[in-house]
């Protein structure tokens, strides 16, 4: 069976093309290409494949799309429905993060499991004994919209001091240029500079890692309260900087522990693309 599974990212659309399980083709484009459905079909009949797996960043409950901030134009359409020549299946990109470390990545062996991806925005998915979280809704695992402070600054959910809003791409950015700004320094253009410049020993930049690992230690701390797991996986493209906010990160989940000392290892994601492996193992079920 051939099998294509799309990860639509916040900024970036990244897709992979499987044969028998083994990896065909892959590539990414950015998400501004297929910002229209049309596009998109028309990029879909470039490929021959069996299986659609869709990974949408956003909301969508039983195919229909009901909050997509980096593709606002396809809010209220129905998936299955435009996408049915291909034969889809509709899944929410973090969940399928998880599924992929789950069943060949870091989490493989694990029981219970939470994943967070770090990107333009910030994702979550939790498999409980053995079983992927979804609730009520199929909302459940929506981590970057936990409020990790009240006073915190407005999210684009609607909501204010959300994980996102410190932890997400954009808002972490914002944070930096104000930083270096007061400092009378340029900021930097995007996050791989700020993680060179970082690298290169520039305290602002290393402090500002620091803050971003304390902000990341709150959520940490609340999802294993919330849900005594075996493992945490980060990943997403922020996660590439696990050295510099790391032992920050640490230093706040130990800090917040109280009454248990249970090792929970918090580590970086091991496969290179794991929602297109989460992808493929739906498909595969099917």
């Amino acid at each position: 069976m051939r099998v294509f599974v799309v990860d639509f990212g916040g900024t970036r659309l990244k897709w992979g093309l499987y044969s028998s399980e083994e990896l065909e083709r892959k590539g990414v484009l950015s998400s501004q290409v297929v910002y229209s459905v049309g596009d998109f079909k028309e990029f879909l009949r470039g490929f021959s494949f069996d299986r659609l797996v869709l990974g949408f960043a956003g909301m969508v409950k039983d195919g229909v799309v009901i909050h997509a901030p980096n593709l606002p134009n396809w809010e209220g359409l129905n998936l299955y429905e435009e996408f049915k020549d291909f034969y889809p299946i509709v899944e929410n990109d973090a969940n399928l993060f998880i599924l992929g470390e789950y069943h060949y990545g870091s989490a493989k062996g694990y029981k219970n499991a939470v994943g967070i991806t770090l990107g333009t925005g910030v994702g979550g998915g939790a498999i409980i004994n053995g079983k992927l979280l979804r609730g009520k809704n199929n909302f459940a695992g929506e981590f970057g919209h936990m409020v990790i402070d009240i006073n915190g600054p407005p999210c684009n959910c609607g909501s204010f001091g959300c994980a996102e809003s410190f932890l997400g791409e954009y808002y972490f950015l914002e944070r930096v240029r104000r930083a270096f700004l007061r400092h009378g320094q340029n900021p930097p253009s995007d996050m791989k500079v700020l993680e060179d410049m970082a690298k290169m020993g520039l305290d602002l930049a290393r402090s500002l890692w620091e803050e971003y690992g304390r902000y990341l230690g709150v959520l940490i701390s609340n999802l294993i309260s919330a849900f005594d797991p075996d493992i945490v996986v980060l990943g997403g493209g922020i996660s590439n900087a696990f050295e510099l906010f790391k032992d920050s990160m640490m230093e706040e989940i130990l800090r917040r522990k109280v009454g248990y000392r249970f090792e929970v290892p918090i580590v970086k994601a091991k496969l290179e693309n794991p929602s297109l492996y989460g992808g493929l193992y739906l498909a595969n079920l099917l």
